[in-house]
């Protein structure tokens, strides 16, 4: 929005500046012409160069204009910078700390699986023991020979 009014201001002034050019050529063609046929008017060529030095101080005032306009952009913009690219980091903060977060809870989770795979799995371990304990027993007892508990170890590992 301030850069279409500052082309706005750009255009008007460049059409004041190509309206007084215009006056200025107009009335220095008259001036010639009067010179030709007169022979030097002081009063035309006066007004010619109050036109001129008219011209002049509008251009200066137009440049000191503009020139206040762009500073005052740019400093506006030089505040807003700073303002974003403080958001922009906020913003990243907290994503990564949500992140963070995520992959804290993940771990936690993972290593309460571990506990658990490390309890059955002794769990696994005892009640192997033990069945190995009681195939022993039975063998000793005479319930069960040594090719049965073979036999029970090989389909036990095939399943």
């Amino acid at each position: 929005m301030k850069e279409g009014y500052i082309q706005l201001k750009i255009s008007e002034l460049n059409d004041k500046c190509n309206k007084i050019d215009q006056m200025f050529n107009f009335e220095k063609s008259k001036i010639e012409l009067l010179e030709e046929r007169v022979g030097g008017l002081k009063e035309l060529i006066k007004k010619l160069k109050d036109l001129e030095t008219f011209k002049e101080n509008i251009l200066k005032e137009v440049q000191k204009e503009n020139q206040n306009i762009i500073s005052k952009e740019i400093k506006n913009i030089s505040d807003k910078i700073p303002k974003s690219a403080g958001e922009i980091i906020e913003n990243k903060t907290k994503e990564i700390n949500v992140f963070l977060e995520k992959m804290k809870n993940y771990e936690e989770e993972k290593i309460k699986q571990e506990k658990l795979i490390n309890n059955l799995n002794e769990k696994i371990n005892y009640l192997s023991k033990h069945n190995e304990y009681l195939m022993m027993k039975l063998v000793n007892k005479a319930v069960l020979s040594d090719r049965e508990v073979n036999e029970l170890d090989q389909r036990s590992a095939k399943k």
